[in-house]
């Protein structure tokens, strides 16, 4: 049992008392066994004295979850565990309906009997407190009682109670009376570690006499089947709550998502991410990007345009990056950085093709976007600047306890930040060391080396010109489809050579065609 369960009270209740609450909990499958369990509870010994307090947490918990229905099945229960007080009511009763012939007068007699027995039960039983725990019932007319009582139990729970009487009325004389009991909520009070319950009961008596075996097992039935209701409801408010709590943190997670690298966010919801401040070295490939004269640009567009045209030109350029598996670093103003090789990498070689190839298509759909906002009015629309490097740099989680950022430093950041400011309006720079992986993909153009202060070597610098196209017809069949293509993807030299054999070809062909018409005349 939960420690601070026992702590909570000094008064106490026979553990019987608590039983058969655990008991119907427990009936209820996992949601009982969980709504104990998260209470700290296991088992209870009948015959020990318990703080009230542990029974008031197991009632609260019913009562949120399940309802009222909880709480009367509960007080029903307890009647059951205590067959020698039943026995007496019962021949109490017994004995009442022999000393006369009026029910009503009968009933009146019992009513004292039980209630001076109540008392004694109610003041033996709870230990501890300070007010007097007692139990009063008034006639205020005939087969019209009022109760009123004091006990350890607040006055929300008083369906228990409502419980405890409706299984002795039923257990007694449900074969001659109807009866009903309400509470009387105006008239409850509460105090430190006590509770008043007021109620009122309504005897009729029955035309027809029935038996109490079979009342008693229907109305326990009725009860039980309105628990289960009641535990089914909880349980698809539940269902429905744990739903759309799922969708909350689904959209939450989405929104954070869009503040992150879907990698970094992906290996944060799989729990494998280190939020700790930790870097590694690592060889990576360096992309920068930015809008040549952007400030001009910028200042012949309204505000309102300026951020549609920019947030769609980010856009476009993202979903690329994501495409090529880069992990995107940051955007700073109208620049954008990204780079390949960390969390995930296919390889330097792979990484280095995959940034190229980025790149290409990011210049072919800016193409495409100039056209689409010159027809929106944009006269003068963005061009953009490339740079890409391949080198060391430290990534990982760089800040504080407070505020992590994912990121990478280092020399060959630079470079790549050097390149794209000195590249062309819509042009790509590259390092020998990016270029010397991608080189079968694109044609170049050799620039001017330049050295960098705190980098120890000349930089070579590559412009890219175009990409490199695959196949080429050199001989045409008579059915007019290439009887020999060369796929020249891995091996540019080939293209070079290709493209001489076929200029030779249509020169010799031009020789001979010449020749013929020479020798033609001639035989003339």
């Amino acid at each position: 049992m939960s420690k601070k369960l026992e702590q909570e009270s000094d008064v106490t209740i026979p553990g019987r008392a608590i039983t058969s609450t655990i008991q119907t909990m427990k009936s209820l499958g996992s949601l009982g066994v969980e709504v104990l369990t998260s209470l700290g509870i296991q088992s209870v010994n009948p015959d020990k004295q318990y703080p009230v307090s542990v029974r008031s947490s197991i009632h609260d918990e019913a009562l949120n979850r399940f309802g009222k229905d909880a709480l009367i099945c509960f007080g029903f229960g307890l009647w059951e565990l205590y067959p020698e007080m039943g026995q007496q009511f019962c021949d109490l009763w017994a004995n009442s309906k022999k000393e006369t012939k009026s029910l009503e007068v009968a009933l009146e007699r019992y009513m004292k009997e039980i209630t001076k027995l109540s008392n004694a039960m109610l003041k033996t039983g709870t230990l501890g407190g300070t007010v007097e725990y007692y139990i009063n019932r008034k006639k205020n007319r005939d087969l019209h009682y009022d109760i009123e009582f004091i006990s350890a139990s607040p006055s929300r729970h008083a369906s228990y109670w409502e419980g405890t009487f409706l299984a002795q009325a039923v257990s007694v004389f449900s074969d001659i009376f109807d009866h009903e009991i309400i509470h009387v909520p105006d008239m409850d009070e509460d105090g430190d570690g006590w509770g008043k319950i007021v109620f009122t009961e309504t005897y009729r008596i029955k035309e027809i006499e029935g038996n109490i075996e079979k009342n008693k097992y229907l109305f326990k039935n009725r009860l039980n089947e309105k628990l289960i209701s009641a535990v089914v409801e909880d349980a698809n408010r539940q269902k429905l709550e744990a739903e759309k709590q799922r969708e909350k943190t689904v959209e939450l997670s989405n929104q954070l998502g869009k503040y992150l690298p879907p990698q970094i966010h992906r290996a944060m919801l799989a729990g494998n991410y280190d939020q700790t401040i930790t870097t590694r070295r690592k060889k990576l490939t360096i992309f920068f990007s930015d809008i040549k004269n952007f400030t001009a640009t910028s200042e012949g567009l309204q505000p309102e345009d300026l951020t549609k045209f920019l947030n769609e030109y980010f856009s476009e350029m993202t979903t690329i990056a994501i495409a090529c598996g880069a992990t995107i670093d940051k955007y700073i103003g109208d620049a954008m950085m990204v780079f390949f090789g960390d969390p995930e990498t296919q390889g330097e070689r792979e990484d280095a093709r995959a940034c190229v190839e980025m790149a290409l298509k990011m210049q072919e759909r800016m193409v495409q976007l100039k056209k689409k906002w010159q027809k929106e009015g944009f006269a003068d629309p963005f061009q953009v600047r490339i740079g890409i490097n391949t080198g060391y740099c430290n990534v990982g989680n760089f800040g504080s306890d407070q505020r992590l950022t994912y990121t990478i430093i280092g020399g060959e950041v630079n470079v790549a930040q050097r390149l794209e400011a000195g590249a062309d309006a819509d042009g790509i720079l590259l390092s020998y060391e990016s270029y010397a992986h991608a080189k079968d993909m694109i044609e170049v153009e050799e620039r001017q080396a330049i050295k960098m202060k705190g980098i120890y070597r000349e930089i070579k610098i590559f412009s890219v010109i175009d990409r490199k196209t695959n196949a080429s017809k050199i001989i045409e069949g008579s059915t007019g489809k290439s009887e020999l293509n060369i796929l020249t993807d891995s091996k540019p030299d080939l293209v070079r050579r290709v493209k001489n054999i076929e200029e030779n070809i249509i020169d010799i062909q031009k020789n001979i065609e010449q020749m013929q018409q020479y020798f033609a005349s001639h035989k003339k």
